[in-house]
């Protein structure tokens, strides 16, 4: 049995640490011990006393889950950018070798559920990407996709991508983090049903626009937790 789940997206902000937080929360209802792990964060929150926070960590402990920076995000980065070029900055080289040891290190009693940072082939380095890192860790892959007008493409070459590599994709989230999902013309079911049929993947649940969004308030954990109980 796989350590873990690596969660990754067709790109940046299409609800990804949602939908890791939800995905914990999903698991502890059963007993399982449940670890999120951000690997590589960029774009992190400076604390008053100079250190960095991931804002990821945030949702994760709203919804319950376990968050130590020091253990579950061994690289955390101040710059809104891409990790290759925040790392950069820092005078730092990032390695997915490196990297994957460091999520390793956290395997045994809690099941992993490791988030990536942006879409598959986000750069790590100048010659490696996320994907280099998924393909290193090995665990079976879960696709986050913004239900809208053109996920159909974005979804199925990311869905390309991890197949050519290798990976195993246990499902597909479809998410409307940024607005509700294109209901004219029946644009969202067809959306999903097109992205099944082609890629032979199944989308495993469909998490609505949820308005007025906060990671504290109880009542949008309900609807999350009700997208990904059926």
């Amino acid at each position: 049995m796989s350590a873990g789940f690596f969660i990754t997206g067709t790109g940046t902000d299409v609800g990804k640490t949602v939908v890791t937080a939800g995905l914990a929360r999903f698991f502890m209802k059963s007993g399982r011990r449940i670890l999120p792990v951000k690997p590589v964060q960029s774009g992190a929150i400076v604390l008053p006393d100079g250190s960095l926070d991931s804002p990821d960590g945030d949702v994760y402990r709203a919804a319950g889950a376990v968050w130590d920076i020091n253990r579950q995000c061994p690289y955390i980065f101040e710059p809104p950018t891409s990790p290759h070029l925040a790392a950069r900055l820092a005078g730092v080289e990032l390695d997915y070798v490196e990297i994957a040891r460091k999520v390793r290190e956290l395997e045994g009693d809690d099941f992993l559920l490791v988030e990536g940072a942006g879409g598959i082939m986000v750069p790590l380095s100048d010659d490696s990407s996320m994907l280099n890192l998924m393909k290193e860790l090995g665990y079976p892959v879960i696709l986050v996709i913004e239900n809208k007008l053109g996920c159909i493409n974005e979804a199925l070459l990311s869905i390309a991508a991890l197949q050519q590599s290798g990976l195993e994709i246990s499902g597909l989230v479809m998410t409307s983090p940024n607005q509700p999902a294109p209901e004219e013309f029946g644009m969202a079911e067809e959306n999903i049903r097109f992205i099944e049929k082609i890629s032979e993947v199944k989308v495993i649940a469909s998490i609505p626009y949820i308005e007025n969004w906060d990671y504290n308030d109880p009542k949008c954990w309900e609807q999350v937790d009700k997208a990904l109980d059926s």
